[in-house]
């Protein structure tokens, strides 16, 4: 039986992990080349390493923002505040060095406003501060939707059972091109080190959120529940729709990673560019539903059996709007 969202959080961490180490690697090696060497003509940008590395990171950051927007992160920082201002009358117990050491390392990380300048930047997220030096990218979600529509539908009326066919493959890929396009142009140099640093803020968030001591003082079994008990603490709404945030952040971030993969192949028709059974297949599936159950306001039905749970129709309005279940 496939697990759902929450239980593969753990593991899609230490995946966040495994990118933005490989992103950092890169973008340190790069640092450390001698600062005399001659003029060199480098290629298009579509497939340089560069390019795989902030994907990489971008793709870590994708999963940060939805988390953010579930509140995983605002959540501790008010835990904290209310810790050290006397306002929390609950025993934090065990968990009072890991409160504490939050506290004392709040200069060295980015604050709310900043890290959603950042998301706003790479995805154009609702709500965030306008980000210093360029506008919110609103050209990435429809270029999200165009890719995963393109994924999914890639054994539609197909030709080669392993791959679909030669239009299906070719519709993917120019998808794939077209949102790489997008990513390059608003990630910047900070990118890979925004990622490694938002990605420690976020694993200590949930590890304040998920320990027992913490837990028991709010009378909750899980981190959505804590969350919520912190907003309600507050007297606050509570965040967006934790289990579908979980859900979507974690299959963007499935499907920004295997772009930064396929990338170096974007430029070659020479072979398929991904096969039906690939797992991005599904987490494209997974991205679009969540996206229209949060849409919905988390009212969504399950998808088919068919796991066709969306498809594009006809007529205006947005890119939502022309997508029904």
């Amino acid at each position: 039986m496939r697990r759902s969202a929450l239980e593969q959080l753990p593991a899609s961490l230490r995946r966040a992990d495994h990118l933005v180490a490989a992103a950092s690697a890169f973008a340190f090696a790069l640092e450390e080349l001698p600062g005399d060497l001659p003029a060199i003509d480098l290629p298009p940008s579509t497939g340089a390493g560069m390019d795989q590395a902030q994907i990489r990171a971008v793709a870590v950051l994708y999963l940060a923002s939805e988390l953010e927007a579930a509140g995983a992160i605002a959540a501790v920082e008010d835990l904290v505040r209310l810790a050290r201002s006397g306002g929390l009358q609950l025993d934090l117990g065990k968990a009072t060095p890991l409160v504490e050491s939050f506290w004392l390392g709040r200069q060295e990380r980015a604050t709310q406003a900043e890290r959603q300048s950042c998301f706003t930047g790479l995805f154009g997220s609702a709500g965030g501060p306008q980000p210093a030096g360029h506008a919110a990218n609103e050209e990435f979600e429809d270029r999200l939707i165009d890719l995963c529509e393109a994924l999914y539908k890639l054994d539609e009326q197909a030709t080669n059972r392993s791959w679909g066919g030669v239009p299906q493959q070719a519709r993917a890929r120019a998808a794939a091109a077209q949102l790489l396009d997008n990513l390059s142009h608003n990630a910047g140099g900070l990118t890979v080190f925004l990622a490694q640093e938002i990605l420690a803020t976020l694993k200590q968030s949930l590890q304040i959120l998920n320990h027992p001591a913490v837990l028991a003082a709010f009378g909750s079994r899980t981190v959505r529940d804590a969350i919520a008990a912190i907003n309600r603490q507050l007297r606050r709404p509570p965040a967006g729709n934790y289990d579908v945030r979980v859900r979507r952040g974690q299959a963007g971030m499935t499907i920004l990673a295997w772009l930064a993969e396929a990338a170096p192949l974007l430029d070659s028709a020479a072979k398929p560019l991904v096969g039906i059974d690939h797992p991005v297949i599904p987490a494209a599936v997974d991205w679009l539903e969540a996206s229209l159950s949060l849409s919905d306001g988390g009212t969504s039905a399950p998808a088919p059996s068919s796991g066709r749970a969306v498809d594009r129709v006809g007529g205006g309005g947005t890119s939502w709007d022309a997508l029904a279940s």
